[in-house]
């Protein structure tokens, strides 16, 4: 199996933290064939790094499962045709600044994608936008990842 994450920017964040733990854990603890992380845009991150980053540009050839960020992330990620399996982690952050279509973007997530929360907040408030149901995983980790 393999776990993959995509990213926007490397920089260092505490969510870009907290995806450097995830895909660390899976390849300390032998819980994944291979860990990935994909990104538009590189830069400086202190954060140790036990698994691949990529350029987006390299999701074609990745299959497994993968955990997008955010709403234009994922609208690009949806249109790669390999066995991906499509997991969007929605956050505070998961709007992008000075874009106006978010709700709508929430609204057009296809039912193949699973939606996964890491808090009981940020749960209520897409099924408040959306009507639909999200997963609360609590602290991102790469057990509770798979797990979805």
């Amino acid at each position: 199996m393999n776990l993959g994450f995509y990213i926007f920017n490397t920089s260092n964040s505490q969510l870009n933290t907290e995806v450097y733990n995830t895909l660390n854990e899976a390849v300390e603890k032998d819980m994944v064939d291979d860990a990935s992380l994909f990104y538009n845009e590189v830069d400086f991150n202190p954060n140790a790094t036990k698994f691949g980053l990529f350029n987006s540009t390299e999701l074609w050839s990745f299959s497994g499962t993968l955990v997008v960020t955010s709403l234009n992330l994922l609208r690009l990620a949806s249109s790669v045709v390999n066995k991906i399996k499509l997991i969007f982690l929605y956050t505070e952050g998961a709007f992008e600044r000075g874009k106006k279509d978010s709700v709508m973007g929430l609204l057009s997530i296809p039912s193949n994608v699973t939606v996964i929360t890491k808090s009981e907040e940020d749960a209520r408030e897409y099924k408040r936008l959306t009507g639909k149901e999200a997963k609360v995983i609590g602290t991102l980790n790469a057990k509770k990842v798979l797990e979805v």
